[in-house]
């Protein structure tokens, strides 16, 4: 009987255990919805990627635009991009623009790319893609290397210490 038990437990082991999780590659995933839904150019082999999810209903997502710019102009001509997406339709952005003309992306915007929504929002678990914004951090071989959520320095600096760490000239 404990042969019995033994056996059981190492052929648990390995099934459960034993098994590596198959990596997926994010930034092919992102360059298929980009493919399908937005004017937008597919991320580059070595490319690495900053997206951020918003919308123009949520004022911490409104009020972190203007540093994500900072960062935008600080890492220009380096091997990265900045990518915006929102499930709003581009005529709410520019309705909302023409109360705030003073409010631009110095990056990359998708609107109403579903596919692409949907992807990052299952990205981000502890909240279920539910709260926004939502950052996600690609690093140059597609892999996710961060996902948060919320306006803060803290995620500024995260972002920053991500590309520190990523992003070089071209």
């Amino acid at each position: 009987m404990k042969i019995f038990i033994s056996a059981f437990s190492v052929l648990c082991f390995l099934l459960f255990y034993g098994n590596e999780k198959e990596l997926i590659n994010y930034k092919e995933e992102v360059n298929k919805t980009l493919r399908k839904n937005s004017g937008m150019t597919e991320l580059a082999p070595g490319e690495v990627a900053v997206i951020n999810v918003w919308a123009t209903w949520c004022g911490p997502c409104i009020q972190e635009i203007p540093e994500m710019n900072k960062i935008v102009k600080e890492y220009e001509g380096q091997n990265v991009r900045f990518l915006a997406f929102s499930d709003e339709q581009e005529s709410t952005f520019k309705a909302f623009q023409k109360k705030r003309p003073s409010f631009e992306f110095d990056y990359e915007t998708s609107f109403g790319n579903q596919d692409a929504i949907k992807l990052l929002k299952s990205l981000e678990k502890e909240y279920g893609g539910r709260a926004i914004p939502i950052h996600i951090l690609i690093d140059k071989e597609g892999q996710v290397a961060d996902v948060f959520i919320g306006a803060s320095s803290t995620n500024i600096q995260k972002i920053k210490r991500f590309l520190n760490e990523h992003a070089s000239a071209e």
